[in-house]
């Protein structure tokens, strides 16, 4: 009888709980502050879609899309210029969900870009306790001209919202003491790092400021101690996919990847001959010129190159540079728990990353952990201009965005928002190629640029082809019409920046692009928006960048699987394809503990995986969840 009851008991708890989750989502659409919240998400991920198939390719870009090709295949722990592999697999997922395109190598960025929203929502709610306060630092995240438009094949958007979902949780802990909310917090900080490296100074940062409150607290120092051992203890086993990866590949070739080489110079020599090419082989730190002016790894200027990052930084988004400056100033008055912790997370990564790799994309960070005092702040300019509405600020504040968005290259960054780049359009027109046709690139066009706006076609750059052609030709075999493109770069220089000084090269070029005009049918013309002037709709102004050409070619059809073996990016075959080329950091597992250290590895690596999707549909639980403002009380802390 009373197991019966038991029973009775547990569904009657559950069906509550179904009631509880079902009551929240419909919520969502009753209560003002919510339904604001989930329009703001879908307004920033519908920004951040156009934002990923418009947006032109960097270097860096086209190499971050290529490497997730085929990437669950790779039996990689770590690519070799990153020491973390974990966002490759995680956009090698959207690929195998939604094909390779230009949309969905950014879809990684898009989504927890979006994401970010609704955390900003929780956080600052946690944090100021007050919805408006939240609403508000929404906003600023959702419309931030420099957040959209790094919806890019990059990490950065990714390991700024593990960053700030480890803040959250770690703020959790300080109201509950609930050991999983430290737990949930080391987690998802180890995460964020094994997505970009540099999280470790996050990861530091956070540790410190555990410390601070703790004593501040006067909690136990044995506590202290077991409490700061667990926080460090996640995150070093989920390293462990690259300390595994070093530790095998410095024992079976005598080198590691190139950070950990650079980090603690075992195997240099040898590491050498892959690594030295670059510039990142051995980089420096120049902490004077960060501070003082004349930085190295800057443009020579005398003005401190910390000056200039946080300068990057406005230029990308002014309103939340200025209000969010604004409210750490304010913070320090009324909310001087999250002042001491925004300096003690900003201070170590600005200074190292500042002096040694001072990228602007590296610091998106910034902007995303300020944001809740510059919600905070405009919230206290609302209460004190009672005739100002939260309507009115949304209002002035998104319109102002959304022409900032069309303004300059130098400003905010990737080329034009409101028109589809020149790349873009070609990345789209080759799914009209068919399997079986050859497809020539002029080699004006940056090699990378090529492998990815082609990639899945039988490509072959115009200056290897004419060798190829001629050396199958000469074989004792037949030939046979095959359908070919030639792609031409129609303004000389499509990436490279450097053919204005080959005259040879550029004049080989126009005459191979001649003789495939002559013998071929026009096809297509991708239009880019001048990068120089103000890019709106329809006004805009646009020039040819690339033209393609159809034609028939008599050859041997060898070529068409020939033509593969030209698909290396930075020692790595397309798709990780063995066949076309070994790859350098490939290593050799001997015995059974070694074995069984990557095998441990790869389960961490696949926890990961699993882990950072499922963090997804727990955040909309979170948001789901949240009560209103009505159960929390207007006292600000941490």
């Amino acid at each position: 009888m009373e197991e019966t009851n038991n029973k009775k008991e547990v569904k009657k708890d559950n069906q509550s709980i179904k009631d509880i989750v079902l009551n929240r989502i419909l919520d969502i659409f009753f209560n003002k502050t919510k339904f604001t919240i989930f329009l703001l998400f879908i307004f920033g991920f519908i920004l951040r879609i156009i934002a990923a198939i418009n947006l032109g390719v960097s270097a860096d870009d086209v190499s971050h899309s290529l490497w997730p090709i085929n990437i669950f295949n790779s039996l990689k722990l770590v690519n070799w210029g990153q020491s973390t592999i974990l966002w490759y697999y995680i956009q090698g997922v959207f690929y195998k969900i939604f094909g390779i395109s230009m949309l969905s190598s950014r879809f990684a960025a898009v989504l927890f870009g979006s994401l970010t929203i609704i955390l900003m929502y929780l956080l600052v709610k946690k944090i100021f306790k007050s919805e408006k306060a939240a609403v508000i630092s929404s906003l600023f995240i959702a419309i931030s001209p420099i957040l959209i438009k790094n919806s890019l094949p990059e990490m950065d958007i990714a390991l700024s919202f593990f960053a700030l979902l480890s803040a959250y949780f770690l703020i959790e802990y300080f109201e509950s003491k609930k050991k999983l909310d430290l737990i949930l917090s080391s987690i998802f900080i180890g995460i964020g790092t094994m997505i970009k490296l540099y999280g470790l100074f996050f990861a530091f940062s956070f540790i410190i400021f555990l410390i601070y409150k703790e004593v501040k607290n006067k909690t136990n120092k044995k506590k202290i101690v077991r409490t700061v051992i667990l926080f460090g203890l996640i995150v070093f086993i989920l390293a462990t996919p690259t300390i595994a990866h070093n530790y095998l590949l410095y024992k079976d070739k005598g080198f590691m990847d190139l950070i950990f080489t650079n980090t603690f110079k075992l195997g240099a020599e040898k590491a050498k001959e892959y690594y030295s090419w670059g510039a990142g082989w051995m980089s420096y730190s120049d902490y004077k010129g960060f501070f003082l002016g004349n930085q190295k790894n800057f443009s020579p200027t005398p003005i401190p190159g910390a000056i200039l990052v946080l300068n990057e930084q406005f230029m990308g988004d002014p309103l939340l540079s200025i209000f969010g400056f604004l409210g750490l100033i304010l913070s320090f008055k009324k909310n001087r728990n999250y002042f001491w912790f925004f300096i003690i997370t900003f201070l170590p990564a600005f200074i190292y990353l500042g002096a040694q790799i001072p990228m602007s994309k590296h610091f998106l960070w910034i902007l995303v952990f300020i944001a809740p005092c510059a919600g905070n702040f405009v919230k206290e300019i609302l209460e004190k201009l009672p005739k100002m509405k939260l309507k009115h600020i949304f209002t002035l504040f998104i319109i102002f965005n959304l022409f900032y968005l069309s303004m300059p290259e130098n400003l905010v960054g990737n080329g034009p928002f409101y028109a589809q780049s020149s790349f873009g359009q070609l990345v789209t027109y080759k799914e009209k190629i068919p399997l079986n046709a050859l497809v020539i690139a002029d080699s004006r066009i940056y090699r990378g640029n090529i492998h990815w706006g082609l990639a899945g076609t039988n490509y072959i750059e115009a200056s290897q082809f004419v060798d190829l052609a001629n050396q199958l030709n000469s074989q004792q075999s037949g030939v046979i019409p095959i359908d070919t493109y030639y792609v031409e770069c129609a303004i000389d220089d499509c990436g490279w920046g450097t053919i204005k000084n080959q005259p040879e090269f550029n004049q080989s070029m126009e005459e191979i692009t001649s003789f495939f005009k002559n013998i071929s049918t026009y096809q297509e013309d991708f239009l880019e928006p001048y990068e120089t002037k103000i890019y709106l709709p329809i006004i805009g102004e646009k020039r040819v960048v690339y033209r393609v050409y159809k034609t028939q070619l008599s050859i041997n059809p060898m070529i068409l699987s020939s033509v593969k073996q030209t698909h290396v990016w930075f020692f790595y075959p397309i798709g990780y394809n063995r066949v076309i080329s070994p790859i350098f950091d490939d290593y050799t597992v001997r015995n059974f503990p070694d074995r069984l250290l990557n095998s441990l590895a790869f389960k961490i690596l696949y926890f990961e995986i699993f882990i950072s999707f499922l963090v997804m549909v727990y955040l909309i639980y979170l948001f789901i969840i949240e009560g209103s403002d009505e159960t929390i009380n207007n006292n600000p802390s941490i």
